[in-house]
This record gives C-alpha cells, structure tokens and sequence, in this order.
C-alpha cells in the first residue's frame, strides 16, 4: 500500500510540475491592466483618465476604461467599473474619466483598458489621480503611460495583459500591436477583434461533445461500483471483479472527497488549502494541455459546482484512478480482500453523503435554499424565467413542501450508523436521484455533486443489492443483511473514535441548527425589512414637464422594487432592469441614488407616500423628473393569495 501511495503522489507532482503560466484562451472580450499601491485613513476619490475610440462595424463592440480597487485580506471587495453601463463607442479620439473612491481597507487599485467583440479599438494617455487631504487630485506616476515602448508579441510593456498581476492572459482573437495614430507622443495602443461570434468563449460551443464524454466517465464509474456488489466483507476471498471494482471505487472516491468536498466534513477546508492549489494547477494543466480546452479555465467559487474548472477535476481525479488501479492490481494482485480499506472507504462516504444532506435538509426545512418568491420573481413572466429560476420558484413557493424534502434529506443522518446504514442508503438513493433529476432537467449547475451523491449510495448499497432485490423483488427471505466489520481497535481507540463521532455529530447538527436559523434572521423570512418594502408600479412619469407615453421609451421606469436592504430593481418599459445602491432616509422622505456604484456620483429622489400610493421627484443629468406609482403586496398576486383548499369544485389552473 505504502508503494501505491508513493507511486500516485509521485505522479501527482510531476504533473504538477508542468502547469502553465502563460494562458492561452477564446473569448470574446480582453483587456490590459496596471496597478498601483494604495494606503489611505480616510474615504477618497480616484479618477482613471484615457483617451480611447474605436472602428467597427460590429453593432455589440465596445471599448471601455476600467478600474478596481483591491481590498486588503478578508475586508471584502472595493470599488469596480468597467464602463459596460456606458460604454464607448465613437470613432473619434476623446478623453474619457472614471471615478471611484478608496477608503481604509483599500490596498491596490488597478486599472487598464477593455474592449469586447470585432474592430479595432485604439487606447493612450492614461493618467491616474488620487486626491489628497485637501481635496485636491494628485497625480500619480504609472509606467508607460502614452505607450511609446513598442508592443512584441501581444504584449504591452509595463502592462499586464489581463486583470490580475503576474498572469498572462493571452486571448487568440485578439491581436495587441503598435500604431502611430496616437493621441500624445508617437504611439498608442491598437487592439484589433476579429472572427468572433456570439458562440466565441461558450463552453458548450468550444467543447461540442463534453456531454459524452462526461457521460461516458460516469457510465464506467457505475461498472466499477457495482461490480463490487460481488465483494462482501463477509468473505475472504473476494472475486477478481470485485477487487478491480474495490481498487477503483477506494481511489476515486477518496480523491473526490478530498478535493470537491463541498464543506462536508468540519473543518476540512483548514488542511485542505494546499491540496487545492495544487489540484488547481493540474487541473488546469490537464484542460489546456490534454482536452485542448480553448478559453481561460476560472478557479474560483461563483456560485455553480459544474464550471469547467469542476469537470477538469473530475477528469484528472477519474484519470488517477483508472492508472492507480493498473498500478494496484499489478502489484498486489495476490491479495484476496481488503476488510480494513472497505470500513475506512465506507466510512468516508457515510459521513460525506450524511453530513451533506443533512446540512442541505436542514437549509430547506427553514425554507432558506427555497425561499419563498421574490418581488422579482412574481413581477416575472414564466418565459423570461431561467429553467433554474422556475424551479426555484416552484420548490419555493411550499413552505411545506420545503419542510418535506428537508426532512428526507436529513434521515441521510441514518448512514452514519453501520446498523442502519442499509435503510439510510435505500431511503438516500431516492432521496438523491430525485435532487439529481432536477439538477439535471431544469439546468441547476450543482450536477456534479449530486451525481456523485447517487453514485456514493449505489456504492454503499452494492454489497447487498442481492438481499434488496430478493426482498422487494422476488420476496425471498433474507436473514440479515451485511454488517460492515470495523478493524479489530484496542478498547482506547474505540472509545476514542466513538468520542469524535459524538464530537461530529453535535457539531454537525447543533452548529447546523445555529447556522441556518442565524441565517433566517439574516437572508430568510425572519429577515427586516427594508424601508418602503414593495414593488412600486409606475403610473404616470413626466420628464422636464412632458408626460412619457412612448412606451418603447428606454427612460420610462415600469417599476421599482424595494427588497433588500440598501437596494432598489429598476424595471423599465424596454425590460431593461438596473440595480441600485441607494440610502433611503424615510424623515427627510428621500432617496440616494448611486448609479454608478461609488459614493460621489448620487441623485436625491424625494418622495410622498400615502396609503398604497407613491410620488416621486428628482433631477438628474439635467432632466427633471416626476412619477405616480401605486403600491403592491404580495397579497396582491395570484400565486401568493389563492392558498389551500381542500375543497376544489373545478381546476383552477390559470
């Protein structure tokens, strides 16, 4: 054993050893960057200067100043804006200013150039201003301002191609280059587009055949877990299958634990920091070098267990496991069982698939996964609605039915017990497969660990499929059913693994129960409400003394929702919807709006409400603007008010 190990971690590192760090990638958009340090006391201002235009004949190009302000470790995130909200299109040379603020926790502020889809975009004189104590813009000395050092190989002198220091980004349907049509000085930056299409950086459209290959790795892990449904720990000589399917489950599976676990086990990301990195860089090696993956493979959490990134892990872990097997059954191929490793595999998977669902049942009783439908959400129509989206609103809409599917999620908790662990894994399989099958049809990016929840059971199950199936099936007798063996510990030990198991178990479920109502009181229906709680639905709007009836309008608003704290959705007549930071002071019956997301470009709204009505009033970009609006609740819509009955004379199905 000690040589397999040796061997596997071995290969890890080599492996490891030949990541790349210049990235070579499609998508439709790029950049440059510079940065600078930062270190202030106080709240101030910043400005971004440059000269930019742009030729194109494509009606979605657009070029762009950017700036971000990097915060020190754990303090959160700074300012951003990439001017997407306000693009630049002109095909004149203009001179055009980003602002934006840093405070006390700012430690970096980069800034750059963007530019998205086919032309030539043209970038120079980039001036950056910080302003001083007295209120004053101080300009700060950046490298290669004006872009006189000649470009070589796509790369700008002093500046870094992407938006992170230290990497390359190199995007192929880009080309940086030189150009004597400058502002100041002889040169300036020529970024030319070219051959790029709405499918241009769309992992569906750059890998067309994922699908099977995805499938194909999930179809031989299913041989391989239940050929070892012809192993028990009962026996000691198990068959030849069974072991292959044993070598193979032992790998993986562990594999997969260490490195998409999700925050299973407690505490585990505390020792797993150093695997992780290191599986960052094979796995990305292993996407760029072995599956010719043609954009950037991004590592960081966003939301969505099933990013590229997520699939090139399973591929690499899959790999290892396929060559650890050979490697195994080559030099141990005359051992018959292995009892020890089965209980230490089986353990794993209990407590990982348990300590999972219990965590996602817990969430679900309180009804905080499945919160009940936003304004948003009832203000949308069903074809403007993600599959995702509708299913969350479907599965939202029950307090119930949350309740439900909470509680059978959380009797996965009967897997952690070796006596119960076979009605735990029939009552998880199904319990599983039916998170899986909506994972999978209506497109919830969370497949690949649901996946494996189902695999993990099936692999628990294996070794009394025959049992099951003869007393549900053929409804033959069955004496008992397996009981997983543990290894013959001295009485310390026992008393000790039974010490930690009680440790686990009240942490999971009492650091559980903390978390999720905590979280009610924060996100969930016990949440405060913010001031002026409600969606607002615009009945009148007049803009400098005209009242708007151009319903094709792009300034008219539709609506405007209040339901989160220090936040306000926009919906225009056009669909367009914008999100805003705003103060509302309900004395002074005003709201701050921030447009732009930084404390020195606002405008005040003033405000009259009575009853379920609201008026409104403000100025901005020199148009003066008035509304009428009228309030709803959710009392107000369908979905919300119809309620239960048990008596139903006629469908009303509407």
């Amino acid at each position: 054993m000690k040589k397999i190990l040796v061997l596997l971690f071995t290969i890890f590192i080599s492996l490891y050893t030949y990541s790349q760090k210049i990235k070579e990638f499609s998508r439709d958009w790029t950049s440059f960057s510079q940065s600078v340090t930062v270190a202030t006391d106080t709240l101030k201002r910043f400005k971004v200067v440059a000269y930019v235009k742009l030729i194109t004949e494509d009606d979605n190009a657009w070029a762009g100043v950017w700036a971000r302000v990097d915060n020190k470790p754990n303090q959160g995130r700074g300012f951003f804006d990439n001017m997407s909200k306000r693009p630049i299109k002109s095909n004149e040379w203009a001179e055009y200013t980003l602002e934006g603020t840093i405070d006390q926790k700012s430690e970096r502020l980069v800034f750059g150039g963007i530019c998205t889809r086919n032309g030539k975009f043209y970038f120079d004189k980039f001036e950056v201003f910080i302003e001083d104590d007295n209120g004053k813009f101080d300009q700060v000395t950046i490298e290669n301002p004006s872009f006189e050092d000649e470009i070589v190989n796509n790369i700008i002198p002093a500046w870094n191609p992407g938006i992170k220091k230290g990497e390359i980004n190199l995007v192929r349907e880009f080309k940086f280059s030189t150009t004597e049509d400058s502002v100041e000085g002889n040169y300036a930056v020529l970024i030319e587009g070219k051959g790029i299409s709405s499918n241009i950086g769309s992992s569906e459209a750059a890998l067309p055949y994922i699908g099977y290959f995805i499938g194909t790795v999930y179809l031989l892990i299913i041989v391989f877990v239940l050929i070892t449904y012809f192993s028990s720990t009962e026996n000691k000589n198990w068959s030849l299958l069974s072991r292959i399917g044993f070598r193979f489950s032992f790998i993986y599976f562990l594999l997969f634990i260490i490195f998409q676990n999700n925050g299973a086990y407690p505490l585990f990301q505390l020792i797993s920091q150093f695997s992780d990195k290191v599986m960052q860089k094979l796995a990305i090696w292993f996407g760029e070098s072995l599956i010719r993956v043609p954009y950037q493979i991004k590592t960081g959490p966003n939301g969505s267990g099933d990013t590229t990134y997520d699939y090139m892990v399973i591929f690499v872990v899959f790999t290892i496991a396929i060559l650890g097997t050979i490697v195994w059954s080559i030099i141990d191929k005359k051992r018959t069982s292995y009892k020890n490793l089965y209980y230490v595999l089986t353990t794993a998977i209990r407590y990982y698939v348990g300590l999972m669902l219990i965590s996602y049942g817990l969430v679900k009783v309180i009804q905080l996964q499945f919160a009940a439908p936003r304004f948003d959400r009832l203000m949308q129509s069903y074809g403007e609605s993600s599959p995702m989206g509708l299913a969350w609103t479907f599965l939202g809409f029950s307090e119930g039915y949350n309740l439900f599917m909470g509680i059978a999620e959380v009797l996965a908790g009967l897997l952690l017990f070796r006596r119960t662990m076979t009605l735990g894994a029939i009552i998880t399989l199904m319990t599983a497969m039916n998170v899986m099958a909506v994972n999978y049809f209506y497109d919830v990016p969370v497949k690949i660990l649901s996946t494996h929840l189902v695999l993990m059971t099936l692999f628990l199950l294996a070794r009394d499929f025959k049992k099951v199936m003869s007393f549900f099936v053929t409804h033959s007798p069955v004496q008992k059913l397996t009981l997983i063996q543990m290894p013959k510990f001295g009485k310390p030990m026992r008393i000790g693994l039974k010490i930690f198991k009680g440790l686990v178990l009240v942490y999971a479920l009492g650091y559980g129960f903390y978390s999720v109502l905590k979280s009610r009181t924060l996100y969930g229906t016990l949440a405060p409400k913010p001031p002026l709680y409600g969606v607002y639905e615009v009945t009148n709007y007049v803009i400098n003394g005209d009242t708007i009836t151009n319903y094709k309008s792009d300034k008219l608003w539709k609506n405007l929702t209040f339901e989160r704290a220090n936040r306000v959705r926009i919906q225009k007549i056009n669909r367009e919807e914008n999100y805003y930071k705003v103060e509302v002071d309900t004395i002074q019956r005003n709201i701050r709006f921030f447009p732009s997301g930084n404390a020195v470009d606002f405008f005040d709204l003033k405000y009259a409400n009575e009853g379920k009505s609201l008026d409104f009033h403000y100025i901005y970009k020199n148009d003066t603007i008035s509304g009428e609006t009228r309030r709803l609740d959710k009392e107000d819509f369908l979905l919300t008010n119809r309620g239960f009955h048990w008596i139903n004379e006629y469908p009303y199905n509407r």
